[in-house]
């Protein structure tokens, strides 16, 4: 009976020291776009794309939202970059809102009490790799560049909304991606590790004051990645629709079985399964249950 109330008390405890958050803002990519784009431009075509997701199913952040009680806001734009006057994505004539646009002209009810989650990275190492894929303004783009512009923009959001509270998401590990030639493996690979490492230790040596916290999606894919058959999916059948918005090729016939939807990401069991893992990390640092 003591050991039962010891344990619980210890339950109490540990919930009563969770940080407080009024709401969830994510500034992201098309790795959590719920239908944002699609809304303006019609793509990626749905169907194949299911509703406008750049999968086949719903992203890790819609999986997230459902599983907490306090708002979540979803400004994830796919194809975002850090910032426009770099480079940015087009799509039917429509100009993507990188990060830094986002947080400028995309209204959002965040506050001081708010978590803001930035998942950004992936597209500006793209430019780097693959310029001809964008509409690149900076003809010399660096991974230094980048990184300048994401401590930019938290600075801007500590500015704008008083925050105190971030969560980074690291790009993933795209050199595995299907549209990566294996001859450019190695290189990709270095570029977006080494970005990774520059930007976490650039905002840690720029950002004072305020709650830093950092979740490793590239090693959590590279992880999947390794293993896919512990996700009831295999990489060796590549993508289940080959290319980006793509309404020629044949679709799979079971886009499930397939780590990768498109060449570019990750299917709906992919998502579903990193919603998991970064909910317990929230889930650790935050009261995110009213």
């Amino acid at each position: 009976m003591r050991l039962s109330i010891i344990a619980s008390l210890v339950a109490i405890s540990a919930t009563s020291t969770l940080a407080y958050v009024d709401r969830i803002v994510l500034f992201a990519d098309s790795m959590s776009d719920n239908g944002n784009v699609y809304k303006h431009s019609g793509f990626p075509p749905s169907p194949p794309y299911w509703e406008g997701r750049f999968s086949d199913g719903p992203t890790w952040a819609e999986h997230v939202a459902d599983s907490i009680s306090i708002p979540f806001e979803n400004i994830g734009y796919a194809g975002a970059t850090t910032d426009n006057a770099d480079a940015y994505s087009e799509y039917n004539g429509y100009v993507v809102p990188g990060l830094k646009q986002q947080i400028e002209t995309i209204k959002s009810k965040g506050t001081s009490k708010s978590l803001y989650i930035i998942q950004t990275g992936y597209n500006d190492l793209n430019v780097i790799n693959t310029p001809q894929f964008y509409n690149v303004v900076n003809q010399n783009y660096t991974t230094a560049d980048i990184a300048a512009n994401v401590v930019a923009s938290t600075k801007a959001i500590i500015k704008k909304y008083k925050a105190k509270k971030f969560v980074f998401m690291s790009p993933p590990p795209f050199e595995q991606w299907p549209f990566i030639a294996d001859a450019d493996k190695p290189r990709v690979a270095k570029l977006i590790e080494g970005y990774n490492a520059l930007v976490k230790s650039e905002l840690k040596k720029n950002i004072h004051g305020v709650d830093l916290k950092f979740i490793d999606v590239h090693g959590w894919l590279n992880k999947q990645l390794a293993h896919p058959e512990k996700l009831g999916v295999s990489t060796i059948n590549g993508p289940c629709i080959w290319g980006l918005g793509n309404t020629t090729a044949p679709l799979c016939d079971e886009p499930k079985d397939h780590f990768f939807f498109d060449s570019f990401h990750p299917n709906s069991v992919v998502h579903k399964a990193l919603a998991e893992s970064t909910l317990k990390d929230l889930k650790r640092w935050y009261k995110i249950h009213q």
